[in-house]
């Protein structure tokens, strides 16, 4: 697979998306019915728990986050000004200011170097949460008439105390949100808004020499402060853990693409892509066992650097196993696009499924709430396919052609 260059997703990334989603699914599932107690084995005296650590999933997307935001500023920018290609009027970052001309002394008309590093920024957070929100919007509001089942009460209070997390500002302190695990989405984008422009103007410096430093100083600093990378409301310094850990990790995600694409097309020996799949595939089952565990939540800095290497191997795709074109199957494409979905609608079920069915076990609650998330999320994802496809979300384009065309006539 091409993972940094071709514009067919990656369908390992794709089941991995789909693999940590419902594991982050299962943590909040332990935590409404167990109160992260579940307990469902004991394999020589170490426990074996319903994935009480499975919120370690979040740092998976936001490693994944950092890497398109470097795949869409190399391929965009970096790739062809190295190559000697116009990158169609923008003006390098890397010299910033727009310098006085020599001839008049004056600055050249239009917006500076550092403007349109604004206005690329903020274009690129807003198509991510252009992305999210049709799926987060329809959340919150059924959301609200879940609320109302279940609690038979609704205020004006409710709704003006909510109302920022519709514009995802839960993170910076402004009311409560509408889904509590959303606090991921609010975190993510804000952390972009420092992230891209960073990885944007410095590229090389910042993926190579600063994401790594600062990932490793601020996560650590996490550590030693707050003892695990969880606990969604501690506060560290100026603002939420969380925004802290997105911004160390998205950068370290930046360094991921850096890695996977010096790399791609440089492992010509079968030895070593089964070595590549063996080691990622160690990664992978050291984290899910670390889920899976009791252990102190400080180990949660080491199982995030396996999953940081899991995330250079996959999007390489060097490894033998995507060489051997397993993963080419359309059903694990399928999977990581519910994911978004199966994440924002989660609440929805593990609120309804409980109340609802509040007479059953606790065991047949968990597999109703996880496949009602499921069918919704498939029931979601092809009414929004059909919406694509209708013709009348085509015709705007169509009619800015057409006047485009009768101007130049004119």
């Amino acid at each position: 697979m091409n993972g940094h260059t071709s514009k067919t997703k990656n369908a390992s990334v794709e089941l991995l998306r789909f693999l940590f989603t419902s594991i982050i699914i299962f943590f909040h599932i332990n935590l409404d019915l167990w109160d992260q107690k579940k307990v469902i084995a004991v394999v020589r005296e170490i426990p074996v728990t319903f994935f009480k650590h499975g919120n370690i999933g979040v740092e998976f997307f936001f490693l994944v986050t950092g890497w398109l935001m470097a795949k869409t500023i190399y391929t965009k920018y970096i790739q062809p000004r190295e190559s000697g290609v116009s990158t169609g009027g923008a003006i390098p970052v890397e010299s910033a200011d727009v310098r006085k001309s020599a001839d008049t002394g004056k600055r050249p008309a239009g917006k500076t170097g550092r403007g349109r590093l604004m206005e690329e920024t903020l274009q690129f957070v807003r198509h991510k949460a252009n992305a999210i929100f049709p799926y987060y919007l329809l959340a919150c509001a059924l959301t609200v008439v879940i609320q109302f089942l279940t609690e038979r009460t609704l205020s004006l209070d409710y709704f003006l105390c909510r109302l920022p997390s519709l514009f995802f500002l839960q993170r910076m302190g402004f009311g409560k949100p509408f889904i509590g695990c959303t606090w991921y989405l609010s975190s993510m984008l804000l952390a972009l808004f420092v992230v891209y422009p960073l990885c944007r103007r410095f590229y090389h410096v910042f993926t190579l020499a600063a994401a790594p430093l600062l990932c490793a100083v601020l996560l650590g600093a996490i550590i030693i402060c707050t003892g695990s990378l969880g606990n969604i409301e501690d506060w560290f310094f100026i603002t939420y853990k969380t925004n802290i850990r997105a911004f160390a990790e998205i950068s370290l995600g930046a360094t991921a693409f850096e890695i996977s694409r010096r790399m791609q097309g440089h492992v010509h020996s079968r030895a070593g892509r089964i070595l590549l799949s063996f080691i990622a595939l160690t990664c992978l089952f050291l984290s899910l066992a670390y889920m899976c565990s009791d252990m102190p939540g400080k180990y949660g800095l080491a199982v995030f650097y396996l999953l940081f290497v899991l995330v250079v191997i996959t999007f390489s795709g060097e490894g033998a196993l995507c060489h051997s074109g397993i993963f080419n199957h359309p059903v694990f494409t399928y999977l990581g696009k519910i994911s978004l979905p199966m994440y924002v609608t989660q609440t929805l079920f593990r609120k309804l499924i409980p109340w609802y069915f509040s007479r059953s076990t606790q065991w047949t609650q968990c597999l109703l709430i996880y496949f009602g998330i499921f069918a919704f999320s498939v029931f979601l994802q092809a009414v929004s396919a059909n919406l694509h496809r209708h013709p009348v979300l085509h015709r705007r384009p169509v009619l800015q052609f057409r006047l485009v065309r009768s101007r130049s006539r004119a």
